[in-house]
C-alpha cells in the first residue's frame, strides 16, 4: 500500500488486525513519508498530528496521520506479532512536496 490505511489509521488497533488477517507467511508491504511533507521530523512515539484535508464536496477537513520514526514502526509491529521486519529509506525526489519515505515490509510468522 502506498501512503494508504496505515498513515491514517491508528496502527495499534491496524496492525494486530492486519497481522491476524494475514495467511500465516503473508507479508505486509507498506510505504509511508519518513517526515512530514512541512520537514518536521516523524514523531518518536505513536502520535498522529491533524492534517489538513479536503472532502469530496471540496469542504475543507482535518484528519490524524501517523509519520513514525523508523524504530517506532518496528516495535508496533513487533509488538502486533509480525517477524522478519525490515525498513529501508528512500531519498525525497525533486520538487516542492518532496518526502523520504520509508518502505516497511513484515511477514506474519508461519
Amino acid at each position: 500500500m502506498v501512503f494508504g490505511a496505515v498513515d491514517f489509521t491508528d496502527p495499534r488497533q491496524l496492525l494486530p488486525t492486519a497481522c491476524g488477517a494475514l495467511s500465516p507467511g503473508g507479508r505486509l508491504v507498506f510505504s509511508t513519508l519518513a517526515h512530514f511533507l512541512s520537514g518536521d521530523v516523524a514523531e518518536a512515539g505513536v502520535v498522529s498530528r491533524q492534517i489538513a484535508a479536503k472532502m469530496q464536496d471540496g469542504e475543507a477537513a482535518w484528519m490524524p496521520r501517523w509519520v513514525l520514526q523508523e524504530q517506532v514502526w518496528v516495535k508496533l509491529l513487533d509488538e502486533a506479532g509480525f517477524a522478519d521486519i525490515s525498513v529501508e529509506e528512500w531519498p525525497a525526489g525533486e520538487g516542492p512536496r518532496a518526502a523520504a519515505t520509508l518502505l516497511v515490509a513484515a511477514r506474519r510468522p508461519a
